[in-house]
């Protein structure tokens, strides 16, 4: 959890290359992953994105539904 910690407080990534989301930070997954919360556990599949919003909130988005509201600059 520390490196997905240091991943997530910096911008983000395609490819685990770092990219920043006007909503706060997105980081995709390359495997199954788990996230505790203070409001539970989140759980999401390779391909996802753990998305770390500016008011500090963590939430998990499909590939597909990330890929069709962001554009990824680089």
């Amino acid at each position: 959890m520390d490196q997905l910690k240091e991943s997530l407080d910096g911008k983000l990534s395609v490819n685990r290359q770092k990219i920043q989301t006007p909503i706060g930070h997105a980081l995709r997954m390359d495997t199954d992953f788990s996230v505790r919360t203070p409001k539970g556990t989140l759980n999401g599949k390779a391909g996802d994105y753990i998305l770390k919003h500016k008011s500090g909130m963590v939430s998990i988005i499909k590939s597909y539904v990330f890929n069709k509201r962001y554009d990824i600059l680089r």
